[in-house]
Formats: structure tokens, sequence, C-alpha cells
């Protein structure tokens, strides 16, 4: 789904190779997978950290690591699980990313909910977020996307979340005080805001950031052969 007009060439990508992406010129708020949160760094200084203690600016706040952390490329997800066409990436390109390049160090995937289609898109990104919790925030997108139905249509009302957050064998007391206390609502809006800030407009938007830095951008419903052409090039140097 996009925001707006697109462009109806298929297997179009449109890419960014820029060294920063526009936010990268003066400071970086790093995370990183090790101990040295929340630190500030110039983007010279983000390079020189080894890749299992940093993650791209762009990549934050999002969901847990799908994949090595020492992966040198990261693949950034825009989604709503609304989405026919993050559905069908979900489903149908995900499984082929994990077998040819997730499974082999060589990419790691982080999802970022970019809520288009109101509050039920809102109740399932919290509910993921939630599963995390137990560490099942793959199990939990998964699972939603594999019982995606129309939009709007009640799938992922909050009795609808329950039913399915109880499918995958959570903690129910434990999840229900997390999703019902709305918990991660905030981080879900600050992703919304960071996606715009990106220059996403519609879903399911891919930042892929290879380990120097650079970035390209895929946007729409693209095939495998489209995302192994843009791995391949940047795994080549």
């Amino acid at each position: 789904m996009v925001l707006g007009k697109s462009s109806k060439k298929s297997f179009a990508i449109i890419a960014i190779i820029v060294g920063v992406m526009g936010v990268g010129i003066g400071a970086y708020s790093i995370a990183t997978v090790g101990s040295r949160l929340n630190q500030t760094a110039t983007q010279s200084e983000w390079m020189l950290l080894p890749s299992t203690e940093r993650l791209h600016p762009l990549a934050l706040n999002g969901s847990p690591l799908l994949g090595s952390p020492d992966a040198p490329i990261t693949m950034v997800e825009y989604g709503d699980y609304q989405c026919s066409n993050c559905q069908r990436f979900a489903t149908q390109v995900k499984p082929l990313i994990i077998e040819n390049y997730i499974n082999s160090g060589k990419v790691k995937l982080i999802f970022k909910d970019f809520t288009i289609y109101g509050n039920d898109s809102v109740n399932g990104a919290i509910a993921t977020h939630c599963a995390s919790e137990q560490n099942k925030f793959w199990e939990m997108h998964d699972f939603i996307y594999q019982n995606q139905k129309a939009v709007n249509s009640g799938w992922l009302s909050e009795d609808s979340i329950k039913k399915l957050a109880s499918g995958i064998g959570l903690d129910m007391q434990q999840f229900n005080t997390c999703f019902d206390g709305k918990r991660y609502a905030q981080r879900i809006t600050e992703n919304f805001n960071d996606g715009k800030a990106a220059g996403v407009n519609g879903t399911p938007t891919f930042i892929i950031i290879d380990g120097k830095g650079q970035i390209v951008t895929v946007a729409g419903a693209q095939p495998f052969n489209t995302f192994k052409q843009v791995l391949d090039k940047m795994l080549e140097g």
C-alpha cells in the first residue's frame, strides 16, 4: 500500500545510494547490540565500532534482529499488518531471504511499524512487541500475517488479537497486561515518525544498508530476484 500516487513499473527499485541518506551529516544516536547503549557518534566513529556492537540509526527502535548481529547488511522493513503486499513479502519472499542470506550470516532483518490503516493496525503492532517480551516477536509477526483478512474487518480487534496470541503459546496473563496497557504505543508512533523522516510513504518499504552505511531503498511488493540483485551487489562491495 502506497500513500499517494505510485509507479506502476514492476521490479522498480528506488535507489538512494548516499553515505548517510541526508540524516547522517553530523551526530548519530547509536544503540548497540552490546553494552554501549544510547551513545552519540559521528559517522566515522560509528563505522569504527565492531559490527556486533553497532546498529545503524535507521534500524533503531524496531523488532529484535532476525539473523546474526554480525551480518554486514541490515535490512529494515517498514510495514503494516493489514497491508496485503506486506503479507505477500512475509509469506513468499522473506522465507527465501532467510534461506539464502540470513541463515548464512549475510543479512540481518529488522521490522519497524508503519501503521497506516488505523487502530487495528496499531493493535497488531502492539501485540508483536508484547510477544517480544516472551521472545516470540517473530512467531507473532508471522502468525498475524498468516491469518490476515480484509482491512479493518475486525480480525485485529482486541479480542481477535488475544485469540491469535494464545495460538502461539504465550503466557496470556503476561501478554494481556502488556497489551491492555498499550505498553508499546509510543514506540509505534516513533517508528511511524522515523519512517516519514526517512522518506517512507507506503508499505512495504525496505531500507537496505551495507557495511559502509550506503543505502538502497526498495519500495513495494517486489519479487525475490529484486532483493537478490540488490543484496548480491552490496555483498560484492
